[in-house]
């Protein structure tokens, strides 16, 4: 029996779909994945990674057993497809999509579904038994207008889930403590995601925070909100009519600050140890005020106040301004 592939030692990108269902986007996410991720995620996908001289069931099996991540590709008519008599492919236990699938999810392989030509999410009913975690997972969309947004958004998902391009693969690996981490805030509002990125970049602007980088195409932008390191916003769609807008902050990890706060206890008289849940309270407070006012300017109110400040110093300033 050979021995089985660690989930640590699994680089590859498997890609499920039907050919009749979604071929001309898969063959377009296969390609894109393939430029970016290079050598360090193989890309598995049953065109040109299934050798006609080998049993093909087996080949999956292989190919499956050292995927990171399975990609299911979902179009319009994934769900309904059906074989020669009339039978609907998902219900026959034997449909490779089918088995693609319920491997992922039996061997605890993460499953990612990708929405392709205006697909929307299977309802779990609608699904065999062995399949309906599907209907609850987090679905990216690629659509043909949008596929730079969405395509980024993907790699995202993918990197969360420890895939990584070839030049972060091959870099030296650096013996230094990392320290830091990225904290995400994020709230819907009842907008599309042009209007809520122009209400978003509108806060900013009135906020007066310093801008690093805009972005329309990824509907993100980046800026100092005078506290701390640069902050990055970004819109991303939720369900119809409504967009989310998310918020990324660089915060140290609870371990740094607990290993920090407790190694200052006693020259500190126990201070330090207020410093951890300062910082996150106030992130929580920014993020929280921050939203609020990107809703503000959406519903035409302008902003409020300035969340990024000390309580207190915000009233102070527009005090100063009036004088």
């Amino acid at each position: 029996m050979q021995a089985q592939t660690s989930r640590y030692e699994r680089r590859g990108i498997f890609v499920s779909y039907r050919r009749v269902d979604s071929s001309p986007w898969t063959g377009r996410l296969v390609a894109d994945l393939r430029k970016y991720f290079g050598d360090a995620a193989p890309v598995y996908f049953d065109i040109d990674s299934s050798r006609p001289a080998q049993d093909f069931v087996a080949q999956l099996e292989k190919a499956l057993a050292a995927s990171r991540v399975v990609i299911a590709v979902l179009g319009p008519q994934w769900l309904g497809i059906a074989d020669g008599s009339g039978r609907r492919r998902l219900d026959d236990p034997a449909d490779l999509v089918r088995v693609e699938l319920e491997t992922a999810l039996k061997e605890a392989i993460a499953l990612v579904p990708v929405l392709t030509g205006g697909a929307t999410m299977p309802p779990a009913r609608e699904l065999p038994p062995t399949l309906r975690t599907l209907a609850r997972l987090q679905a990216v969309r690629l659509a043909d207008e949008d596929w730079a947004y969405d395509f980024g958004r993907l790699l995202e998902t993918l990197e969360n889930h420890g895939v990584i391009p070839a030049r972060e693969a091959g870099a030296t690996t650096s013996t230094e403590p990392v320290l830091t981490t990225v904290k995400r805030y994020q709230r819907t509002l009842p907008a599309s995601r042009r209007r809520a990125f122009d209400a978003l970049t509108g806060a900013v602007e009135l906020l007066r925070y310093s801008v690093v980088a805009t972005s329309p195409e990824a509907s993100s932008v980046t800026f100092h909100a005078r506290r701390g390191a640069a902050v990055t916003a970004e819109v991303v769609d939720a369900e119809p009519g409504h967009s989310t807008v998310v918020l990324k902050m660089p915060s140290l990890k609870t371990g740094a600050v607990a290993g920090g706060s407790l190694a200052l206890a006693l020259p500190t008289n126990g201070a330090s140890l207020l410093i951890g849940p300062a910082l996150w309270a106030w992130q929580r407070r920014f993020a929280s005020g921050f939203f609020d006012n990107v809703q503000s300017v959406l519903e035409g109110r302008g902003v409020g106040e300035d969340s990024s400040l000390l309580p207190g110093i915000h009233a102070w300033r527009n005090r100063k301004r009036e004088i």
